[in-house]
């Protein structure tokens, strides 16, 4: 543990070794200040007041093995050593012991043992504990900070924070409708972005849901608005109204301007036109092409989204009776404005 608080603190490989030393010797001096603790107060009681304090041991348990720690011996050279004081004289030619290594001096009976000197250990302890805490402070500020960008999610991306719910859909009008329909424009949608979530809104998100692989419901929830985040195509470009009028009259050469006028009640040219119906079904595309009706044609919703093929579907459903029956309710509006039209 000691080891890893001097990494934090960045100490070198020579500072961990001189931090380990001095851990081992200042735990060795508590062991040996506990053990003479004792000694002391057995001499005391029963020698009396004013016999020393020395404990009633043999010579061969005071010549013990060196201690398994810091390898010094406890022997009576280092007792010696010990008595003779501070202001002994060293042996000529003996090197001077660390003073980190000498015992300490022994207390007067009843008296508390010193305590080690470890102020250094604790000073690089604290340093320790203190860069640790500067570390875990800098750390918890930076997620607090990407969060609060966000209402509380891990990005900025507003229709995934906690700002919007869960589940976007009709109805709603706000800034995460808003945020939607940006990026429902962003992904070829032709829509207003008013803030409010209404009929060709859902048809935008229904449209891309299908052509992203999603239950095409209308209902924005989580896989949706992820799939729009990370859209950088156009799947909701399509072809102009312009284009489709042009299209529908190559194709309907017999009754073209009649063509024209069905098409245009029923989806008003917007070949991503899709209405839902009562039944849990949909009308797709140009010439609203009902499910069932598909399933006859061997089609798809994906190909109903086609205006090419939409329109030869279309013309294939007309070429079966020769008239817009299919469209009974587009037919009676157009022939009611073409009879205006020529009364006027």
């Amino acid at each position: 543990m000691i080891g890893r608080f001097g990494k934090v603190c960045g100490a070198g490989s020579e500072e961990l070794l001189e931090l380990h030393r001095r851990w081992v010797l200042a735990d060795a001096e508590r062991k040996r200040a506990v053990s003479r603790a004792p000694a002391a107060v057995s001499a005391t009681g029963s020698g009396g007041p004013g016999s020393p304090a020395t404990p009633d041991v043999s010579r061969d348990e005071t010549e013990g093995e060196p201690d398994g720690e810091t390898g010094v011996g406890t022997g009576p050279d280092v007792v010696a050593e010990a008595e003779a004081g501070p202001d002994a004289e060293a042996l000529p030619g003996a090197a001077a012991e660390p003073e980190s290594l000498r015992p300490a001096p022994a207390q007067e009976p009843g008296s508390a043992a010193s305590p080690p000197h470890r102020r250094p250990l604790i000073a690089v302890l604290a340093l320790a504990v203190v860069a640790a805490a500067g570390v875990a402070a800098a750390l918890l500020g930076k997620v607090f900070t990407s969060s609060g960008g966000s209402g509380g999610s891990s990005d900025d991306r507003l229709l995934l924070s906690s700002r919007c719910p869960v589940v976007v859909s009709m109805g709603q009008s706000d800034a995460c409708v808003h945020e939607l329909q940006s990026l429902l424009a962003r992904a070829g949608g032709k829509l207003d972005i008013d803030g409010a979530f209404g009929p060709v809104t859902q048809m935008r998100v229904v449209v891309f849901q299908l052509r992203s692989g999603l239950t095409p419901n209308g209902s924005v929830d989580e896989r949706t608005k992820r799939a729009l985040y990370e859209n950088a195509g156009k799947p909701l470009g399509t072809w102009t109204p312009e284009r489709v009028t042009r299209r529908i009259r190559e194709v309907f050469t017999e009754e073209p301007e009649r063509a024209v006028g069905i098409a245009d009640c029923a989806s008003l040219l917007d070949p991503l036109y899709t209405l839902p119906n009562s039944n849990a079904t949909r009308n797709w595309g140009v010439f609203q092409l009902y499910d069932g009706t598909l399933r006859k044609l061997g089609g798809t919703r994906e190909q109903a989204l086609d205006p090419d093929w939409n329109i030869r579907a279309a013309h294939r459903l007309w070429a079966l009776t020769h008239d817009f029956s299919a469209w009974q309710a587009c037919d009676r509006a157009y022939r009611a404005g073409s009879k205006g039209d020529k009364e006027s």
